[in-house]
């Protein structure tokens, strides 16, 4: 009997396997905590009035440097990974709080809103999307006109001077 050779050992192949695996782990691993974030860091009044914005406070996300916010800040921060922590300190009112939030994968760019984590309202952050900023600006603003309501320009004017040469 002749024994026929195998194009790959089994333990090359299960060595092979092993390092694949190994390999898709590691970038797996990279993607999660190496990708960038931008949190938007909002203290507005909610449109219903269901809360207010916060009168003057310092938030800090991460380890970063703890920025100053008053009523209508908006402010960015850019970090790394998909868990952070914010912590907040309210002048007016002596509060500090903390709290541990996830970015959901694949999201780019989150608008945290302080006054509603501060009130207790979940989800107090929702995905931002510049395009759909964009496009409520637009559809929010009216046109703008100015002078009188009668159109301009439409009667002749004297005509343009001839230029000497």
């Amino acid at each position: 009997m002749k024994k026929t050779k195998k194009p790959a050992s089994t333990r090359s192949l299960i060595a092979r396997s092993i390092l694949l695996a190994l390999y898709i782990a590691v970038m797996l691993i990279m993607v999660i905590t190496g990708r960038r974030h931008t949190i938007l860091i909002d203290n507005k009044d909610a449109p219903d009035d269901s809360y207010m914005a916060i009168d003057g406070m310092e938030v800090q996300i991460d380890n970063q440097e703890a920025l100053e916010y008053y009523p209508g800040d908006r402010d960015k921060a850019v970090v790394q990974g998909q868990r952070h922590k914010i912590k907040v300190d309210m002048f007016m009112e002596g509060r500090e709080f903390e709290a541990s939030f996830r970015i959901p994968f694949g999201q780019d760019m989150i608008l945290l809103s302080v006054p509603k984590l501060a009130a207790g309202i979940e989800p107090y952050f929702e995905p931002f999307t510049v395009l759909e900023s964009i496009a409520s600006d637009a559809a929010n603003e009216a046109p703008t006109s100015f002078g009188a309501d009668s159109p301009v320009g439409l009667e002749e004017g004297p005509p343009a001077p001839e230029l000497i040469q």
